[in-house]
């Protein structure tokens, strides 16, 4: 009997842990089912037992993973290898905070981490959002690699942080003798450049803090990675010199996160990212735990006479779901399966192969249980442009010397050109590049732990939870162009979006804005947004037609001509005609002379002084941020001058008007 207690009991965990693995990284199922499930092995491991119980031999453990099919190539070994913290003597130890929103900042911060081992600094990369902040006062030295997103907001997972430390409560004395220092993530094509990484440096100095080096900036718009690698090499002399460190460790190999796992043909099941969750029971939906929404409509919003396309999409959304008009729906797309496929074979993987990326910190799996086709799918960005760090473990698995010197002369940190002209201007993806570097055969395990995860997009909402209850609108322009060596590229959601059909499941979430209609209904508002800058305006007009009759709602639209591209032409023309709206129109391929969204607002200059000045109304701006957005800024400032007389007072007023959350952006590039 005993035996039989001891085989049960070693069921019981088997199916424990392999289904509480399936929890920890998809959230498939609740306790609950795993019980059950556990309950159930134990009883078929109880029926096994008494079928075996009267032969000789002893029943072998059931093994759900095995090791690597392929055993990793000799070069590969080193990104095996793990140092344990307790085996060296660290000078100095550190934490390294990030906020990140993409991904970028929290690559950047476990480079970091990887690095300061060679100077004798222990270092734990820390995600803001599972940080207490009260803590921070007790810690020695902290980098912090932050980004800035939207109106010079924090990014998601650093909010909360944020919104602690610049806390006008705290003591002043605070952070007295912790020693800091920043590097914030950026793009100058938007006004508040690197806002939060600048407020963090500030407010550490504020609080008492000792910045041990200055701060560092990125602009993600030309040289980011170069960027940081330029901050960073004056960096580490900097903090030797500080903490009294004397050499280096020169071992610059790349210390492992994962471990892979491949799991026997059908041992265990393959799950996609994100599974239906069970409603109620206080269940929130974020970035880390979506909704599985069904797609109502999907229609094409130009005429056949246009060369390009842009989509209306419909979500369904469950009733604990709330949004306001100007948040944001963010999607987690799919890559091309015709590039999914490509791919898989030229690594010469099998893609129904099922594994899992298991965390060395935790033993939990970070990916999977899933197929090799659900990774390059679901997972990962393989897409876009790789950064220079995927190229450097590239070059160390390139056999051929001339591709070697190559691929080395494209992540050089020093010469930002070679990789600009070949890589980023030319939208090379790591498909491409593999193709065109042919004696690169990189293990399976080191690819997976040098590509970004494939992030969510976001889309402001073109609906009105009034107008449209139960269901969100997007608005999408499907990218696709070509790039100057003639390939095509094509954009990874809008394309992703483009192929849905009504019925079809996929994960969103929503993610609340500060781009927002003003409290009072009655607050006349002026919106310019042409192309797919209406989405959010289109939200607003039909919100405000539930609100009141009363308000002033005037908008700047334009595109190339109305046969071609005017979306929502009909309803934005009864809106009008009903007194709902002022429409502002301007078409730039219907005339001989093109005419622009600024053009227009320069004709009815008055109206315009009259709705932000004597009626203290909002003025809005949304879509390109790289050139759209700097001529409408130009153009009210031009109209503000002009009504005041002094240039000065303009650029003044527009700051009066911003702090006062009446001059709103919502931008891309």
């Amino acid at each position: 009997m005993n035996n039989f207690v001891r085989f049960s009991f070693v069921q019981f965990i088997f199916n424990t842990l392999v289904f509480a693995q399936s929890e920890g990284s998809s959230g498939i199922m609740g306790m609950d089912s795993t019980v059950v499930i556990a309950t159930v092995g134990t009883i078929v491991g109880a029926a096994i037992w008494w079928y075996f119980k009267s032969k000789p031999s002893t029943v072998a453990p059931i093994k759900p993973i095995v090791k690597q099919a392929i055993p990793p190539t000799k070069s590969a070994k080193k990104f095996d290898t793990r140092q344990s913290k307790d085996d060296v003597e660290y000078k100095q130890k550190c934490k390294i905070f990030f906020g990140s929103q993409t991904g970028t900042a929290e690559d950047f911060s476990r480079k970091l981490a990887s690095e300061a081992k060679k100077y004798k600094i222990g270092a734990q990369v820390v995600d803001l959002e599972m940080y207490e902040p009260e803590e921070l006062s007790s810690e020695s030295f902290v980098i912090f690699c932050v980004a800035t997103y939207g109106e010079g907001e924090p990014t998601d997972n650093a909010r909360t942080f944020y919104e602690w430390i610049m806390d006008e409560s705290r003591p002043k004395d605070l952070l007295k003798g912790v020693k800091f220092t920043v590097f914030g993530l950026g793009n100058k094509t938007y006004e508040h450049y690197n806002a939060i990484a600048r407020r963090f440096d500030k407010r550490m100095e504020d609080l008492g803090g000792e910045r041990v080096f200055k701060k560092g900036e990125g602009d993600d718009d030309s040289s980011l990675e170069d960027d940081f690698a330029a901050w960073k090499r004056e960096l580490w002399p900097e903090l030797c010199k500080k903490f009294g460190i004397e050499g280096i460790n020169e071992d610059d190999s790349q210390e492992a996160r994962f471990k892979l796992v491949w799991h026997q043909e059908g041992a265990i099941k393959s799950f996609p990212k994100f599974l239906p969750k069970k409603a109620g029971g206080g269940l929130t939906y974020d970035a880390k735990n979506p909704y599985i929404s069904k797609i109502a409509t999907n229609k094409e919003l130009h005429t056949e006479k246009s060369d390009r396309s842009c989509r209306h999409v419909e979500f369904e959304i469950p009733r604990n779901v709330n949004y306001e008009p100007g948040d944001h729906l963010g999607i987690f797309p799919e890559n091309d399966p015709k590039l999914v496929e490509e791919l898989t074979v030229r690594l010469g993987l099998d893609p129904t192969k099922i594994f899992s990326l298991v965390s060395l910190e935790n033993n939990r799996p970070a990916v999977g249980p899933c197929t090799i086709r659900q990774a390059f799918l679901q997972w990962y960005d393989i897409t876009n442009p790789p950064r220079k760090s995927v190229l450097k473990v590239l070059t160390k698995f390139a056999t051929d010397e001339n591709e070697k010197k190559k691929l080395m002369e494209l992540c050089d940190e020093s010469k930002p050109e070679p990789y600009a002209s070949y890589i980023k201007d030319s939208f090379r993806n790591v498909l491409e590049i593999l193709n065109e570097f042919r004696s690169i055969n990189i293990p399976f395990e080191v690819l997976l732990e040098a590509l970004p995860r494939l992030n969510p997009r976001y889309y402001s909402f073109s609906s009105s939870p009034k107008a449209h209850p139960g269901f969100i609108h997007v608005t999408a322009v499907v990218v696709q162009f070509k790039t100057h060596t003639g390939r095509l590229h094509s954009g990874v959601c809008s394309n992703y979006l483009a192929k849905l059909k009504p019925g079809d499941e996929i994960p969103v979430f929503v993610r609340k804005s500060s781009f927002k209609l003003p409290k009072q209904p009655t607050v006349p508002i002026v919106m310019v947004g042409p192309g797919t800058g209406l989405a959010p305006f289109r939200g607003f007009i039909h919100e405000r037609k539930i609100q009141t009759t009363e308000s002033v709602n005037v908008l700047f639209f334009g595109c190339r001509a109305p046969e071609i591209d005017f979306i929502y032409q009909d309803e934005l023309e009864v809106f009008d005609k009903h007194g709902h709206l002022k429409l502002h129109t301007a078409f730039s391929r219907h005339t001989e002379k093109k005419v622009y969204v600024q053009h227009r607002m320069q004709e009815v200059e008055d109206q315009l002084w009259e709705v932000i000045n004597e009626k203290k109304g909002h003025f809005y701006i949304c879509g390109d941020a790289r050139n759209m957005e700097k001529e409408v800024h130009g153009t009210i400032k031009g109209v503000i001058k002009k009504k005041l007389g002094y240039n000065e007072q303009a650029e003044q007023y527009l700051n009066d008007m911003k702090k006062a959350g009446r001059y709103s952006t919502d931008t891309w590039y």
